[in-house]
């Protein structure tokens, strides 16, 4: 049975938002593995031609980023189905920078492909402090499906862009 690692974020209503997140795919998918959650300021990345980020508190409230992992025999399909149509549930509107949830389908076992427009692993856990710390801190000794590294590896090598803070909601 494939492990299943979903990347969890939210910049408002942090702890509701979370909460509901959780008890949704709880009741869908069963016993549910949780990392810590990192409370991190948003950044834009700036045109293409330059790899700087700018911080912009001023636009978005905070990210609160955590990963979940568990098993399912469901196809990754019916999994990212399931990830919208929780979004959805909870008010996602893709049109703007206020984000009540979002789901990513981070891992579907060792599985490597296409998976409605995105990659599968997600692009984020090599790019993104907020997804690969959390992913780090659940599955230190798990290997990425490409490049064979440990997530714990990976994230020594990080250079991270952003502080990531870890917290408890209540």
């Amino acid at each position: 049975m494939p492990t299943v690692v979903i990347g969890v974020g939210s910049n408002i209503d942090h702890k509701k938002n979370i909460k509901q997140a959780l008890d949704n795919l709880q009741q869908k998918f069963g016993k549910l593995l949780v990392s810590p959650i990192y409370k991190s300021a948003p950044y834009k990345k700036v045109p293409k031609n330059t790899d700087a980020v700018i911080s912009s508190i001023s636009e978005i409230s905070y990210y609160f980023n955590l990963v979940i992992s568990f098993e399912s025999l469901l196809s990754a399909e019916k999994i990212k189905c399931h990830l919208q149509a929780c979004e959805l549930q909870q008010m996602r509107e893709r049109k703007t920078n206020i984000v009540s949830i979002d789901l990513d389908l981070l891992l579907y076992g060792y599985w490597v492909g296409q998976l409605d427009g995105g990659n599968v692993p997600h692009n984020d856990i090599e790019s993104c402090e907020f997804v690969l710390r959390p992913l780090a801190d659940l599955h230190p000794n798990s290997t990425h499906p490409i490049s064979g590294s440990s997530y714990l590896a990976l994230w020594k090598e990080f250079k991270p862009r952003l502080e990531l803070t870890p917290i408890v909601l209540d």
